[in-house]
């Protein structure tokens, strides 16, 4: 797979963000979480499985739901659902397998995931490659 998602959320089932990359941050991650958690809840109640992706403008969010964590990326309009959400799932597989004996008596302190970037840089367009997008 190629470098193909922008941002990266990670989300516990309440909205708290234990893990974000994000370029151009015009949005506090713990807003952001809370408002992604709350859109989620609302999605499951009025259809199984909750919210999948949305669009806004030239960007679009991508959500998987793993082990009650949200996983939400970022990614231009025209990347391909299932090649995104197959990146995701990599990615959650990836956390799960560094943090999830972690997990088991996390006390909510998020720093422990401060290096998950260095385990998915394959994953993440880098901000060269996003300043490069918007010309070409």
């Amino acid at each position: 797979m190629g470098k193909i998602i922008q941002d990266l959320w990670i989300l516990t089932d309440s909205g708290v963000t234990v893990y974000s990359r994000v370029y151009d941050t015009k949005v506090n991650d713990q807003l952001f979480g809370a408002l992604m958690s709350a859109i989620n809840q609302f999605a499951e109640t009025i259809v199984e499985g909750g919210i999948s992706n949305f669009e806004l403008k030239n960007k679009k969010f991508t959500i998987i739901k793993h082990n009650n964590f949200l996983f939400i990326a970022n990614t231009p309009s025209k990347e391909k659902e299932k090649k995104i959400k197959q990146e995701l799932e990599r990615i959650s597989d990836k956390f799960f397998e560094l943090y999830g004996e972690k997990l088991l008596n996390w006390d909510c302190d998020v720093s422990i995931f401060s290096d998950f970037e260095k385990h998915i840089e394959d994953s993440l367009k880098n901000a060269i490659k996003k300043f490069q997008d918007t010309f070409w």
